[in-house]
């Protein structure tokens, strides 16, 4: 490398193809290259900040100069990735002065160069005056030490560039296409002797970032390389060896639809992953706005968080085959217009429903313990206990005004374990009703009524009351029950009104009172309790 002015913090290596630079002739015109590679050597900053770099190139037919025709001259800048890198360089060109041509590089976002990468500015195609000498390029710099907007400073330097005659060349080193698509190969073409005295090196950048080279000379046969499978822009050094100096050349090739890695990766509009292939991350996915899956896609997923106030819209959820699970650690609600359909529903806990839960008329609710809040209602047409099994109210049953418990004749029966009680709902009454259907009560055990009994039969063995007992409005007289005569003809409670002796009926006959079957008009008596 040559050494330049000491103001600039860039320090170039220079590079020249053929080196040193072939004059042109009478006969023939050479044409050379100049490499300015920037970046590795820095001054003793440890970081440079860089808004641009313009190489002053000398032009006319002297020993100092270095073409007569800037205008045929062409340039490139090498590939270079983000932001740090100036993201892309372009070139300026100014060549409307007759003594100088001006090459400005410069970067879309400000580059910081901190020695561990480089970026490479290719002049070529330029046709070499007549004249053998040495010719300065001049190198100006606009940089900063800190990158802040007013510490930067033009800064100038140079570097020196040989012509002469010497028979050795090499250049236009250039790709077959300078477009491929990815995963194909490409051939690299040069100009050189075909001197068995060379030796060549290639270098170049590997599928996983790395740098790599190919020095095996078979490889380079009739001066031309042909690359291994390219899936990313690549840039191609060409290292040729001869007497002990090395010359350089380098190019660049574009692939379309690269594989692609980055730190960050922001876009203005649409990502599209136009192939049937896979995105994976190796952390969470965050979606800032809306997830749409199409309707005839699917998306297979592990754990699925949704933000606070954020919502998952669904058409289907379909858990992986029998031993999938779909799992909510949080609530799961319905909007009101909305229904929720599913086959079996499993729940380890309580399901609660803040609002009515309505199973259509032609299907069927199986639960185990079901409980309803206080002052809610539980609203079913049909019960049906599984076979054997008993419904068991822990609380009252409370039937609604003008509601029945009916229990259809050889359907079954109600059986109460303690106490059957009749209360009235009715404002004011105290004489509720058990109203009994044609077939009757029939009880093995005895009915206690405190208060009347009203019916048109009454079967039963033994009635046992503590008060008395009517039919039709009269006294009913029980098994085991005394009565008193009262004669309706003698004062008293005995037919003479005062003894038990003999008495004389109305035919004169005497004797001991009693009663007889046939019709006595006088033996009419009145039946009381005693």
């Amino acid at each position: 490398m040559a050494s330049t002015a000491e103001t600039n913090l860039l320090k170039p290596a220079r590079g020249t193809v053929p080196s040193p630079l072939r004059v042109s002739t009478t006969d023939e015109l050479e044409y050379g290259t100049v490499v300015l590679r920037f970046g590795r050597e820095l001054s003793s900053a440890p970081k440079v900040y860089c808004k641009g770099i313009t190489l002053k190139v000398p032009t006319g037919p002297s020993a100092t100069d270095l073409t007569v025709e800037p205008s045929l001259i062409t340039t490139a800048v090498s590939k270079v990735e983000g932001e740090a890198q100036g993201t892309e360089w372009w070139v300026d060109r100014n060549t409307t002065d007759p003594n100088e041509a001006l090459f400005s590089f410069v970067p879309d976002t400000t580059a910081v160069f901190d020695g561990t990468w480089a970026v490479s500015l290719t002049l070529s195609g330029i046709e070499v005056n007549p004249s053998i000498g040495t010719v300065d390029l001049k190198i100006e710099e606009l940089t900063s030490t800190t990158g802040a907007d007013e510490s930067y400073q033009k800064r100038t330097g140079q570097v020196t560039v040989k012509k002469g005659n010497d028979e050795f060349y090499f250049r236009s080193l250039r790709p077959r296409t300078t477009v491929i698509e990815r995963g194909l190969t490409v051939d690299l073409l040069w100009d050189a002797p075909a001197d068995t005295r060379i030796q060549y090196t290639m270098y170049y950048r590997k599928a996983d970032g790395t740098e790599t080279h190919d020095s095996v000379q078979s490889n380079f046969a009739g001066r031309v390389w042909k690359s291994p499978t390219l899936v990313d822009h690549t840039n191609f050094t060409l290292k040729a060896t001869i007497d002990g100096k090395d010359y350089f050349l380098t190019t660049s090739l574009t692939v379309n639809k690269p594989d692609v890695v980055v730190n960050k990766l922001s876009a203005n509009s649409d990502i599209t992953m136009a192939a049937a292939g896979t995105l994976t991350t190796n952390g969470p996915v965050r979606a800032n706005n809306d997830v749409t899956i199409k309707a005839d896609k699917t998306l297979s997923t592990g754990d699925v968080t949704i933000d606070k106030g954020r919502t998952l819209k669904v058409t289907w959820v379909d858990p992986t085959v029998a031993t999938g699970t779909i799992t909510a650690r949080g609530h799961v609600a319905i909007s009101a217009d909305k229904e929720l359909t599913t086959g079996t529903v499993t729940a380890s806990g309580l399901i609660t429903a803040n609002d009515g839960l309505a199973v259509k008329s032609d299907k069927t609710l199986t639960a185990g313990d079901v409980t309803i809040d206080k002052d809610r209602t539980l609203k079913v047409r049909w019960v049906d206990p599984a076979i054997d099994s008993t419904i068991t109210v822990r609380g009252n049953v409370a039937m609604a005004a003008g509601k029945n418990i009916t229990i259809p004749q050889g359907s079954g029966q109600l059986v109460v374990a303690d106490a059957l009680v009749a209360k009235s709902h009715s404002p004011g009454s105290i004489h509720p009703k058990v109203e009994i259907g044609a077939a009757g009560v029939v009880t093995d055990g005895s009915i206690n009524l405190k208060g009347p009994i009203t019916g048109t039969s009454v079967n039963a063995g033994s009635i046992a009351s503590t008060g008395a007992m009517t039919r039709g409005g009269k006294a009913v007289v029980a098994a085991g029950d005394s009565v008193s005569l009262e004669s309706l003809y003698f004062a008293g409670k005995f037919l003479n009104g005062s003894s038990k002796d003999k008495h004389s009926d109305n035919s004169g006959v005497t004797g001991e009172a009693a009663f007889y079957r046939g019709y006595d008009g006088a033996s009419k008596f009145k039946i009381a309790h005693r």
